[in-house]
């Protein structure tokens, strides 16, 4: 059930797959650092919210900054979208 889930989210929101993708497996981005690398501010930030929600993106605030990092469902995303060619 839970891969049925992913891959719908694969198929329709290909844009988000680019945000997951550019987080990686590494050290979370703040927001900010993160839009940049995108290059859209609006849409990504939108994108950011609705990966959060859909639980692929976990967002912790420290200070004034909030860091995203992949939960591991937007790691199996990742994987998938590596093993299908998106």
């Amino acid at each position: 059930m839970k891969d049925a889930k992913l891959l719908k989210v694969l198929v329709e929101q290909k844009a988000l797959v680019k945000v997951l993708k550019t987080i990686g497996a590494g050290k979370g981005y703040s927001t900010r650092e993160l839009l940049t690398k995108l290059g859209a501010y609006g849409y990504g930030h939108k994108l950011l919210l609705k990966a959060d929600k859909l639980g692929l993106v976990d967002r912790k605030t420290v200070k004034n900054k909030v860091f995203n990092t992949l939960t591991s469902e937007g790691k199996k995303i990742i994987a998938l979208a590596k093993e299908i060619g998106v």
